[in-house]
């Protein structure tokens, strides 16, 4: 199973390569044009340095590249050998945080997802997409629509799990989340599903009392296996910026989550948002997305994301 996928992320990965260098091309030209001319000099480390920081590298990890390179000689008039020594540098940045999340074996079935971010995240579609991903794999996945507050979100679940041809469970509108949850995982134990993947509601990360439904359904799902929800993921719209900072500093406070699934990277020229989230919160990423199709959501890949800052 595990080779299967690998060989399919392979044969695919030029194209979706080729997708995540012109989603982080706004970022990678920043770059180019402050680094242009490549001689290294207070005007260009000054220029990159700024660039870096707007594109969300994080002060101190900007600093750190530009002092690299400021202690470094380079052929004069390089522009390449300057991008190449940032890509090496980003990639070892990013490299603790890569994860085997989709190829990863389940020790206890059905394994347990618990996808949580704010409205707009792209939460739903990171739903489907993972049980795409998942389905291809081998795995029988069961998707979960406990957004119960907002029919538009159900209906969108609905859509993609047809659209993939995945189950899906669906609760009354206003029902109890965290007993629909209740009922899928029991759902998911009498039909083989191998994973459960439960897309909630959006949950402002600033009000506590809906912070707590979260809590709810994790208790719920500990009730099958104390182990359970066996990953609780933080789905984070790439674009925007420091905003996510908070969103990740509070969810993991009162929540508690186990990795980042960064979204809507098309046209962002905050790319370096990625870099620094890493590096303040240590988390894995396990999963970006660069587009709207059920293949556009793949495996996080250091070279392959420091290449495409780099362009």
């Amino acid at each position: 199973m595990v080779r299967r996928l690998c060989g399919e992320f392979m044969e695919n990965g030029d194209g979706f390569l080729s997708r995540i260098r012109s989603a982080l091309r706004k970022t990678s030209e920043k770059i180019s044009i402050s680094i242009a001319g490549g001689k290294v000099d207070n005007r260009l480390l000054r220029g990159l340095e700024e660039t870096l920081i707007l594109a969300d590298v994080g002060v101190e990890t900007a600093e750190r590249l530009v002092s690299g390179i400021a202690g470094r000689k380079f052929s004069s008039g390089n522009e390449e050998e300057i991008k190449q020594f940032l890509a090496n540098e980003i990639s070892a940045l990013l490299k603790p945080y890569e994860s085997d999340f989709f190829q990863r074996e389940f020790t206890t079935i059905p394994h347990i997802l618990l996808l949580a971010g704010v409205n707009g995240n792209g939460k739903t579609t990171t739903a489907a997409k993972m049980a795409h991903i998942f389905k291809k794999s081998g795995r029988r996945p069961l998707l979960v629509a406990a957004d119960t507050f907002r029919a538009a979100a159900t209906e969108q679940l609905a859509h993609w799990a047809e659209k993939i041809g995945v189950d899906i469970s669906v609760g009354r509108e206003k029902a109890d989340p965290a007993g629909l949850v209740y009922g899928s995982i029991e759902r998911a134990k009498r039909e083989n599903h191998q994973v459960v993947i439960v897309d909630t509601a959006g949950r402002l990360h600033h009000r506590d009392d809906l912070l707590a439904e979260l809590g709810k359904i994790k208790r719920v799902a500990a009730k099958f296996d104390p182990t359970a929800p066996h990953c609780t993921i933080l789905v984070l719209d790439g674009m925007t910026g420091q905003a996510a900072h908070h969103q990740v500093g509070t969810f993991l406070e009162k929540v508690g989550i186990d990795g980042l699934a960064v979204t809507k990277l098309d046209g962002s020229a905050k790319g370096g948002a990625v870099v620094a989230l890493t590096q303040k919160y240590k988390l894995p990423i396990l999963a970006v997305g660069v587009g709207e199709g059920p293949d556009d959501l793949r495996p996080f890949r250091a070279q392959e994301y420091a290449a495409a800052i780099l362009g």
